[in-house]
């Protein structure tokens, strides 16, 4: 499960740097997707399984407290979600979109910062207590 995580964290670096980039590229996607049940769906989905592996896995990381938090606030976010209805979430995706973008290159530094604490939250805790 680690290594799910891990695996997040390289992609959350990755969209950083799409976003640092090219951000059209993450834009053009969600907006010709956002109609479409698939995208709403993984929001949720996405969201719940990683809050759940968080939790899961919290005690093996080098920040347990943080982990389980993030954990729970995925867990919360996916909840909201449900309960927000596609419709919302179509809504509220079109109208963050404008006032997302003076704000691109700060929102793909804090991508790439938080790809990179997962990483390094999941590496190997106990690596120098091993004398």
């Amino acid at each position: 499960m680690k290594l799910i995580i891990k695996l997040f964290g390289i992609l959350m670096l990755l969209s950083g740097l799409t976003l640092l980039i090219k951000p059209e590229i993450i834009f053009s996607f969600i907006e010709n997707n956002m109609e479409k049940t698939t995208l709403y769906v993984f929001a949720i989905v996405v969201r719940f399984i990683l809050g759940i592996i968080f939790l899961v896995t919290a005690k093996e990381t080098k920040y347990p407290n943080v982990i389980k938090f993030l954990g729970y606030l995925f867990i919360i976010a996916s909840i909201l979600l449900i309960f927000m209805g596609q419709v919302r979430f179509q809504h509220f995706i079109t109208y963050i979109f404008p006032h997302v973008n003076p704000f691109i290159l700060a929102v793909g530094v804090l991508a790439i910062a938080f790809g990179a604490f997962l990483i390094y939250a999941f590496s190997r805790k106990n690596e120098l207590k091993q004398n």
